[in-house]
């Protein structure tokens, strides 16, 4: 029989159990993982500390640059920088220069071989986690609506880039909004409406903001308001309207502010006035119309030299172009005429430089591209000669700047984006293309500034405009 002592020896001689294997194991299993964790962070933090270093450096080199530039502009590219020798950055970033020539403005982007990514632009010299988003592409405002009468169809922003009205077809009125040009934010004028004809649709403003003028299809007129500078109010001029044909919609008002012009859906010809520019009424000329070769025409708009005027013929499938006379304001059409277009139409606009012409075609989901003779006002289809949209496109709109135009798809319930080539006239479009809006946009601008983007669709949506 084994002593108690010997059964004690054996027993501390044995090996571990399974269980306690299993224990052990476990345990450097979690040891392991919490070190491979706290690397990967700490190996993290230095990249992204590695990558703002950079993005500080390089974007110091492109300011300094900019202060030795005789014209105060950044860089050309990236390997032009720093005197020609180029942006200098760390093993293992890459950084890539992305230049806007027309506003002079930059952003860097810095990656990692890891995937991190940060930014830094011209506008804010902090860096950023993510990716450059290209100049011209829009984000939601916050709040990203704000709500209008019955039915908008097109939206205008005054010149100073204060004031904002929309053109309510469904209950008679034009509604009023102060805009902050910071932000972009709308806020309701009190009282928020001014009554207009029946079913109001086309707005115009003149070039120095003190006039605002209305088209009222249903009611074959032009409401005619004064507008206060500072508040942004309309009030009605006596008299308050001028006769402008059957379902007249779309108005324009010549940069120069001495005329207006107005489509006649119904009769298929262009309304023309002169405009006494210290108080902003209308006069019919004589004659009082121009044909527009085309029917049912739609919309019309002005060269920004004032010399050229342009009627988007819906029904037709065409583009009426003339030449107008800067000091009686009367129009001529051009020979040719007309130039084609896709089906129906429905909205056309003239770049401010005055090299290019586009135009919304509902019926191909598309847009057609013109470049524009700035002697004669002649248009001719670029090539490739339209570039798709969404469906059914109605209303389009231009930066100022040029580098950028939006459509507003009607069906689809959003906004085509594109990029603008500044040389070319031809367009590309953006990543994302689209973005959402409420259901069935009709009308967009662009602020002056080009800041923000609106679009009417039962409400206003707003956007930020990446610049």
């Amino acid at each position: 029989m084994r002593s108690s002592v010997e059964e004690r020896q054996n027993d501390n001689s044995r090996g571990f159990t399974i269980v306690e294997l299993l224990v052990v194991i476990v345990v450097i299993g979690i040891l392991a993982a919490i070190t491979i964790v706290s690397y990967s962070g700490i190996s993290q933090r230095a990249t992204v500390a590695q990558l703002q270093s950079d993005l500080k450096s390089s974007a110091t080199v492109l300011e300094i640059d900019k202060i030795n530039s005789s014209s105060e502009d950044y860089p050309l590219s990236a390997s032009s920088a720093n005197s020609g020798q180029g942006l200098q950055y760390s093993d293992g970033t890459t950084i890539s220069y992305i230049y806007n020539s027309t506003a002079n403005t930059y952003c860097l982007q810095a990656s990692a071989d890891n995937g991190t990514d940060y930014y830094i632009t011209s506008a804010n010299q902090i860096p950023a986690e993510g990716v450059c988003i290209p100049v011209g592409t829009l984000t939601a405002s916050s709040p990203a609506t704000i709500s209008a009468g019955a039915g908008p169809r097109n939206i205008a922003i005054s010149p100073d880039g204060s004031s904002a009205y929309t053109a309510n077809g469904g209950d008679g009125t034009i509604s009023m909004y102060s805009r902050n040009t910071s932000t972009g934010a709308l806020t309701a004028l009190s009282p928020a409406t001014i009554a207009a004809g029946a079913s109001p649709a086309g707005i115009a403003i003149s070039a120095n903001g003190a006039s605002v003028y209305v088209t009222n299809g249903g009611g074959g007129t032009i409401s005619m308001y004064s507008r206060n500078t500072s508040t942004g109010a309309l009030t009605a001029l006596s008299p308050a309207t001028i006769a402008a044909g059957a379902q007249p919609y779309s108005i324009s008002v010549s940069p120069d502010g001495t005329s207006a012009y107005a489509t006649n859906f119904g009769a298929s010809v262009v309304y023309m006035y002169s405009r006494n520019t210290s108080t902003g009424a209308l006069t019919a000329l004589s004659p009082a119309t121009i044909a527009t070769g085309g029917s049912n025409s739609w919309d019309i708009t002005v060269s920004a030299d004032s010399n050229s005027v342009y009627v988007a013929n819906f029904d037709a499938g065409t583009i009426s172009m003339y030449s107008r006379n800067t000091s009686t304001g009367l129009l001529t059409a051009l020979s040719p005429s007309t130039i084609a277009a896709g089906m129906w139409p429905y909205e056309m606009i003239v770049s401010t430089d005055g090299t290019s012409a586009y135009a919304t075609n509902c019926g191909n989901n598309n847009i057609s591209m013109y470049s524009r003779n700035t002697s004669t006002g002649a248009l001719t289809a670029l090539s490739p000669a339209t570039i798709a949209a969404g469906g059914c496109p109605e209303g389009i709109a231009i930066s100022a700047d040029g580098n950028s135009i939006y459509a507003a798809n009607y069906n689809d319930n959003n906004i085509s984006m594109y990029n603008r080539n500044t040389s070319t006239g031809l367009l590309t479009v953006l990543s994302p293309t689209t973005i959402a809006t409420a259901s069935h946009p009709i009308g967009i601008t662009v602020s002056p500034e080009n800041a923000s983007v609106y679009a009417t669709n039962g409400v206003i949506s707003i956007y930020n405009r990446q610049q």
